[in-house]
């Protein structure tokens, strides 16, 4: 999350409700190939698919906290506009673009109350056309250049670690995210106005991400995530997770379980009203979402851990990245998740494996 500045401005996260015991590992030891750190790393990959990243004590990290607590600031300007100035930027199919409260539903078909833009790293990066953004967004294209080339240098120390533990030649899943092609990668800035008390209901529905890893930054409580093999459909089953300074919430996406067999993880999570007083603030977050390229094939990799493919168990394989998304993003729109956590299947028998430097 932000520096400790900005939890200063917000009453604090609530003791007395049940949080997720997430592991926090720190950026520094992941780049300096602590073989501990690795493993912890792997572990939670497979049981949960979420971690805490503590980015402090790194420039890399120390950097990108800056980077994002004066995007938080821009995500407030853009969202105090006009709904006719924001409802200018709608959503594409690639969810780029403006999404207003409502245009999805949750899981009682209810409409969402949750707004979104989404800002396409084709774009600011340049690996495709210029597009046009709101000017909150354009006038900042410097900072959200090297926020987003961060981001991604941080998503491939992670994708590093793993692919090892799945024993695969280290660079095989940061490989198949680079930036140089073209992805529906994007930054996406949430807003969830206070709702009353007396009416209020899940802000964002359960679901599991459809890409491969997600970045997470927010000050005040409301994220949400399922234990493993609880029901989603009772409240008393899901878990909070306490915002920290100076780290990031990461978790696994889709693509993650359909490249691995299910060895790694994706799983379920939501966003409600904050917890306690926070319930009264407006909430901000702002998530990096690292996705394959769009032509990317989504075929099982092959190695000595991952399990070998049974029968018609991997039939999203002859897919490209982009219409194993169309499918997911189509129930989504309606309240529907189409899988429920996926993942933390067993392994083939392990390997030793050892885990260098990553190079900064």
């Amino acid at each position: 999350m932000p520096t400790p500045t900005a939890f200063a401005q917000v009453p604090p996260f609530p003791d007395s409700v049940p949080t997720a015991a997430l592991p926090r590992l720190a950026l520094s030891s992941l780049l300096s190939g602590d073989q501990t750190e690795s493993e912890a790393l792997f572990q939670a990959s497979t049981d949960t698919g979420f971690f805490l990243l503590d980015l402090r004590g790194v420039s890399e990290g120390e950097t990108l906290l800056g980077e994002i607590e004066k995007a938080f600031g821009v995500s407030r300007e853009f969202y105090e506009s006009s709904e006719e100035e924001k409802s200018k930027f709608p959503m594409f199919p690639s969810n780029l673009g403006y999404k207003p409260p409502g245009h999805t539903k949750i899981e009682n078909g209810k409409p969402d109350r949750c707004e979104i833009y989404g800002l396409s790293q084709d774009d600011i990066l340049g690996t495709t056309p210029r597009r046009s953004n709101p000017p909150p967004f354009e006038s900042n294209r410097p900072l959200f250049t090297d926020c987003m080339k961060h981001a991604s240098s941080i998503a491939s120390t992670v994708l590093t670690h793993l692919s090892t533990h799945l024993a695969l030649p280290p660079t095989t899943l940061s490989n198949l995210h680079s930036l140089s092609r073209s992805s529906a990668s994007n930054l996406r800035f949430l807003h969830m106005p206070p709702q009353p008390r007396s009416d209020a209901q899940t802000s964002l529905m359960g679901h599991t991400d459809n890409g491969s890893v997600t970045i997470l930054f927010n000050i005040l409580g409301g994220l949400q995530i399922l234990p493993p093999g609880l029901e989603a459909s009772e409240t008393t089953n899901w878990r909070w997770v306490r915002p920290e300074p100076g780290c990031a919430v990461v978790n696994l996406g889709d693509t993650m379980v359909q490249w691995t067999g299910g060895v790694l993880r994706s799983n379920m999570h939501r966003v409600v009203p904050p917890p306690g007083v926070q319930a009264e603030c407006e909430r901000y977050s702002i998530a990096y979402v690292l996705k394959p390229p769009a032509d990317a094939r989504m075929e099982r990799l092959k190695s000595g851990r991952i399990p070998d493919v049974e029968g018609n168990e991997d039939e999203m394989g002859q897919c490209t990245y982009t219409e194993y998304h169309a499918r997911k993003s189509a129930g989504a729109r309606e309240g529907k998740n189409l899988a429920g956590s996926q993942g933390g299947r067993k392994m083939k028998p392990r390997v030793d494996v050892r885990v260098e430097e990553v190079k900064v």
